[in-house]
């Protein structure tokens, strides 16, 4: 398990991270793991040319055990109260930090009824 050293200090390392994203979990594996340390760029993981997404652990953890990926990382919900205050203050989530389940009917959603 991966954890922050207590006492980091995230406005030096992640200077161009909004103050409200930086100790999002999936921020810190981005811009502390697959980019600096493994060289996966946003443009790479835009289009998902290294890396796959999986919601089931044990999608994550089949891939790993059968070769069809090299590593898992397992990451902590984003919480709806941190998405809101981000989306308040006119911030975009990460992709696939607001992957919710069980998903809402867009309709229903988006739409007024």
């Amino acid at each position: 398990m991966l954890v922050l050293r207590p006492g980091v200090d995230l406005a030096q390392l992640l200077p161009n991270v909004s103050p409200l994203q930086r100790e999002l979990d999936v921020v810190l594996l981005h811009e502390g793991i697959l980019e600096p340390a493994l060289g996966i760029t946003m443009q790479a993981v835009t289009k998902e040319a290294n890396l796959t997404y999986e919601r089931e652990a044990t999608n994550a953890l089949n891939a790993v055990d059968s070769g069809g990926a090299q590593i898992a990382f397992f990451l902590n919900a984003c919480d709806v109260e941190k998405v809101v205050e981000i989306a308040t203050a006119n911030e975009v989530m990460p992709q696939k930090s607001t992957d919710f389940f069980p998903k809402l009917l867009s309709g229903i959603t988006m739409y007024r009824v």
